[in-house]
Formats: C-alpha cells, sequence, structure tokens
C-alpha cells in the first residue's frame, strides 16, 4: 500500500483528490491549518499545522516518511521551500505539485509547456507566486511532476461558476456575458483532473511539467448554453460590449475574458491518464451535485451584475 501526504483536503481539489485516493485504497494522510472541518472519513492521519511555519512544519513531518506528496495548498516558492526543508526525502518517489496556466504570458493560441512564462496581468500575483514555486522544485533536486490546469469546475467547487449560472438560469435571471475579444477557453472537470494526479504515481517520466486540460475548445456563450441544455431551460443572456461598457469583466462575470487554451500533446505522449469527460457530461454532473446538495455560494467580486442589468 503506498504511503501517501495530501496537502491540503478541505477545499475542492484537495479534498477530492483525498476522497478519491481513499477510495483506492490508498493509505493517506492530510496536512491542513485545521481551521475548516473534514466532511470525509477513510484517511489514516490529519496533521494540524500551518504550512507557512517552518517550526511547525519541521516539527510534524521529521518522523514521517512518505512515497508520494500530492502538495495541492502550495502557492508560492516560500511554501515550496518550507515543505521540501521539512519532509524525510529518504523513501519519497515522487513530489506531485498543482501550478497553473496563470505562469504563462498572455496568449490568444494554445500554448504548449515551452511558450513563455512570466508576468501575466490576466493572473497577477497568483501566476508570479505560482512560477517561482515551480522555479523552486525544478531546483530541489526531488523527483517532480508538476501540472498546469485550465480552469478546473465539477461537483464540490467551492467558487461560484458554473452553480452561479445555474442560479440564474433557475431563477430566469439574465446572465451579462462580456463580448468583443473571441475569447476561447478550456476547462478540466475534478474526476480528470484526479486521475491525471494518480496517474503521475505510475509514470516513469519524472522531472517534467505537464499542461492539464480537456482539449475542448468553448466560448463563454457555448458554456452558457451548455449550462442551459443539461438543465433543460433557455438561459437568458445579455451580451456585454467589453469596448462599450468599460466596467471590469470580473465585476460582472465569474472569469476572466481571456483565452485560456494549452496543449496537452506532451501529458499524452507521457502516459498519464488523458481527460474523458466531455463539458456536456461535466456539467450534468455538477448540476446533480448542486441540486443534491444545494450550495450556497457568492462572488464578492461580481458586485455589478444587476446594476448593469438595469
Amino acid at each position: 500500500m503506498k504511503s501517501i501526504l495530501v496537502m491540503g483536503g478541505t477545499t475542492f481539489v484537495s479534498s477530492s483528490l483525498a476522497k478519491y485516493l481513499i477510495r483506492k485504497g490508498y493509505e493517506v494522510d492530510i496536512l491542513t491549518r485545521g481551521e475548516k472541518l473534514i466532511n470525509y472519513d477513510g484517511f489514516r492521519e490529519q496533521i494540524v499545522c500551518d504550512r507557512k511555519s517552518k517550526v511547525k512544519m519541521q516539527e510534524v513531518l521529521k518522523n514521517r516518511e512518505y512515497e508520494f506528496i500530492f502538495d495541492i495548498s502550495g502557492y508560492t516558492g516560500e511554501d515550496v521551500d518550507i515543505l521540501l526543508k521539512s519532509i524525510n526525502r529518504k523513501k519519497l518517489k515522487k513530489y506531485i505539485f498543482c501550478s497553473s496556466g496563470a505562469v504563462y504570458k498572455p496568449s490568444n493560441i494554445e500554448v504548449s509547456e515551452s511558450f513563455e512564462k512570466g508576468e501575466n496581468p490576466n493572473w497577477g500575483k497568483y501566476g508570479i507566486d505560482k512560477k517561482e514555486a515551480e522555479d523552486y522544485i525544478v531546483n530541489s533536486g526531488l523527483p517532480y511532476v508538476i501540472f498546469r490546469p485550465t480552469y478546473i469546475y465539477g461537483e464540490n467547487n467551492n467558487l461560484y461558476r458554473e452553480a452561479y449560472f445555474f442560479d440564474r438560469i433557475k431563477n430566469n435571471k439574465a446572465i451579462p456575458i462580456p463580448f468583443g475579444n473571441d475569447t476561447k477557453t478550456q476547462f478540466i472537470h475534478i474526476d480528470d483532473l484526479v486521475e491525471i494526479f494518480e496517474s503521475a504515481m505510475y509514470t516513469k517520466n519524472n522531472c517534467k511539467i505537464y499542461n492539464v486540460t480537456n482539449p475542448e475548445v468553448v466560448s463563454w456563450e457555448e458554456f452558457v448554453k451548455t449550462c442551459g441544455v443539461v438543465m433543460e431551460k433557455e438561459p437568458i443572456i445579455k451580451y456585454i460590449d467589453i469596448n462599450e461598457i468599460k466596467l471590469e469583466v470580473r465585476s460582472y462575470f465569474p472569469f476572466r475574458d481571456v483565452t485560456y487554451m494549452m496543449d496537452i500533446e506532451q501529458l499524452i505522449n507521457g502516459g498519464f491518464y488523458v481527460p474523458k469527460i466531455s463539458l456536456k457530461e461535466g456539467i450534468e454532473k455538477a448540476y446533480k451535485w448542486y441540486i443534491d446538495e444545494k450550495p450556497q455560494l457568492n462572488d464578492l467580486k461580481m458586485d455589478k451584475v444587476d446594476e448593469l442589468l438595469l
């Protein structure tokens, strides 16, 4: 049985990964700050620690050994530095890090892993911090795999994205959509993502970085209309000309209005699990969760929706 440490375990991606690994029969510890309740069981131990404290991290991890570490909660070079200086490297076979496509510079085309990285005003400090974390890992001397996903969606998403569209459509409320940029983007369903993470334990391709997404390319209109098809209800769409209305798009829309497309040929050729869930299939799964769980979510940045629709 493989011994695994999951960094995180209470929010969307990390909890989905932990639950998946537990279901598959792995021996899983999770390390969290202890500020949120864990709504599942089956893990071996919850280690409560603030990962930003070097002293505390070294104290709680000094006598533990893991074959695999999945780092979902690391955002900065400092986060990675503290963790990798706290772990026992003796039995570690692979360190698997969740980065982001935000590390790339702006582009209107599909990008490969070799595309230029650096400051991207669309993502700000988040992308810069993730790049610094990647750079630290690459120079760490550890066997690693780094994944750069596009937008992640699906059941238990704590971000008000697909649930926002479900709410608006259900309540017969108009949905403002930015247009004027011919924006295209890609998504990865959470179930595909966790299987890709698991497959990283078995591939022999170490010390490499991989884009992660479903190759399906969609517009905002297609995304919203797919939600409507799944709900069997026509969404009310109001198109907002970004060249005419100079509002920040995130003040009325749950995504950044930028093209976000990545080539996954390297992932496919590397022997990893390949995404299979289409957008429609993924939205169906997300909508079933929405109906069953009735999540109460919001997005404080979207404070101009009603004002704009007036």
